[in-house]
């Protein structure tokens, strides 16, 4: 039985979606407080019951979306079974989230004030979910031997930095018009990546 959510929950839910929505249309610095409470029609006290400031609102935005990306990630993946399919799709991925307003507004609001260790460690849990999907999909593959194995944190540095790197391709083609010529590249930049890593090659 599906449970149903309370009236709080549905509150919580509409204020996280406007909240979202001003903040990647914005950033972070220009949008108030009063304009979440009038998008998301809720009272002020209402508003600070649930986030007691912007920034506790903001970073909750963030780490759903950064869910719902690693919700997305394991439901593409399960359709394709090599390491390489896998990693070219996780590379699409990648390059999907790159151009992300809301990654703007957190980066806008990482540098406009000192940053608690509390709120340090909330950021470096949301870019982590990106660097584990990395992870996972390299030691899987030196369980099944289709990779060297060892030095698991060096290869997931490597492979994570060349994905993000790939993002930037957008800066020069088309997202839209130009979808196969990046698709292609993401998939000759992964195969050219794994022939350095294959078991049986040296390290």
């Amino acid at each position: 039985m599906v449970k149903k959510r309370t009236d709080a929950e549905d509150t919580k839910r509409r204020i996280v979606e406007k909240a979202g929505q001003l903040f990647a249309t914005k950033g972070y610095n220009a949008v108030t407080m009063n304009e979440v409470c009038e998008s998301a029609a809720v009272s002020k006290g209402s508003l600070y019951h649930h986030f007691p400031s912007k920034d506790e609102l903001l970073l909750y935005v963030i780490e759903e979306d950064a869910a719902e990306w690693q919700y997305r990630w394991e439901s593409l993946r399960v359709a394709h079974h090599s390491l390489e399919e896998q990693l070219s799709l996780l590379a699409e991925h990648y390059a999907d989230d790159f151009q992300n307003p809301l990654s703007k507004a957190l980066e806008e609001f990482a540098r406009s004030q000192v940053i608690s260790e509390d709120i340090l460690g909330r950021i470096l849990s949301i870019n982590e979910l990106t660097v584990q999907a990395c992870r996972t999909l390299l030691e899987e593959g030196m369980n099944r031997g289709d990779i060297q194995s060892g030095h698991l944190d060096e290869k997931v540095m490597i492979v994570s930095s060349m994905l993000e790197g790939l993002g930037k391709m957008y800066y020069v083609y088309d997202r839209d018009k130009e979808k196969d010529k990046v698709k292609h590249i993401y998939r000759h930049a992964v195969h050219i990546l794994l022939n350095g890593m294959r078991a049986g090659e040296r390290p």
